[in-house]
């Protein structure tokens, strides 16, 4: 930016031109301008640390999953090739306890229903790869048989906007609120906000084009239908039939499932797994 731009025309510069001190604050003022918005620009545009250039690795009992991006950050996870505790069906309560004895002993726990989304996501994002052709028919098996509960609880009000809970009872819950209730359905331009607070992802093609590649359908959101009179606490998990993916938010909490297992790829220091002698940072 010129002292011209700042102080006006040539009859003006003529008038001013000796004043040296104005000549000086105006350029400092300028600097001090640039060297904001170029600090603007910088906060505003993030660097996005995806290298696409990694894979899916099949190790032994699990897969090793990059690119998962989950809440504003990417991430590697592992997700575990059989079902939390060979099976066995526990409450969402129940599973959130389990996860606060595994997840610090670097085993696989229970993980929210955004967290299995961003996985599932990143498994399609490299369909192509066999590994994750071996996950996408584990993970459809499981649906199909095993309807997996997560730790996503819905809390529909009777007044105003539904609340969210992700994480549910652990250290690392968080609270959104959103209008959740409305018809069962299959997902439509209508329930983006919605699914933006359950999954994380409003993009109703991406959506779909995910769990087409899991189980050859579409996503179908079950839900409340209508306001209740009281607060009413629901959990979050996944089912599949021939005909849908149930993204389910109506089942009630006393209500117990089989859980996917995942865990994130950082490790107490000194902690030993369960499942694996490989060494992960």
């Amino acid at each position: 930016m010129t002292i011209l731009n700042q102080i006006g025309d040539r009859g003006d510069w003529k008038r001013i031109h000796y004043d040296k001190d104005l000549i000086a604050r105006i350029n400092r003022e300028a600097e001090e301008k640039s060297r904001k918005d170029k600090g603007n620009k910088i906060k505003t545009n993030p660097p996005v640390n995806i290298n696409p250039n990694q894979s899916i690795i099949n190790v032994g009992d699990y897969w090793t999953i990059p690119n998962v991006s989950y809440r504003n950050g990417i991430h590697t996870f592992d997700l575990s090739k059989t079902l939390l505790e060979n099976g066995q069906a526990k409450t969402q309560e129940q599973w959130a306890e389990y996860r606060k004895i595994a997840q610090p002993k670097a085993e696989f726990y229970t993980g929210d229903m955004p967290l299995y989304h961003a996985v599932f996501t990143a498994l399609f994002e490299q369909k192509d790869n066999p590994e994750s052709e071996e996950a996408r028919k584990f993970i459809q098996k499981s649906m199909r048989q095993k309807y997996p509960i997560t730790l996503t609880r819905i809390a529909y009000q009777p007044r105003g906007k539904d609340k969210i809970i992700h994480n549910y009872k652990t250290n690392e819950q968080y609270e959104l609120e959103e209008n959740i209730i409305g018809p069962d359905r299959l997902i439509e331009s209508g329930d983006s906000s919605a699914l933006k607070a359950l999954l994380g992802n409003e993009d109703i093609n991406q959506i779909n084009s995910i769990y087409n590649w899991i189980n050859q359908t579409n996503a179908y959101l079950f839900r409340l239908n209508s306001k209740p009179k009281s607060v009413d606490e629901r959990v979050a998990g996944f089912g599949a039939g021939s005909d849908r993916v149930c993204l389910s938010c109506g089942r009630y909490p006393e209500v117990a499932g089989a859980s996917l297992g995942v865990r994130l790829v950082v490790r107490p220091k000194g902690a030993e797994t369960k499942n694996s002698k490989r060494s992960l940072i």
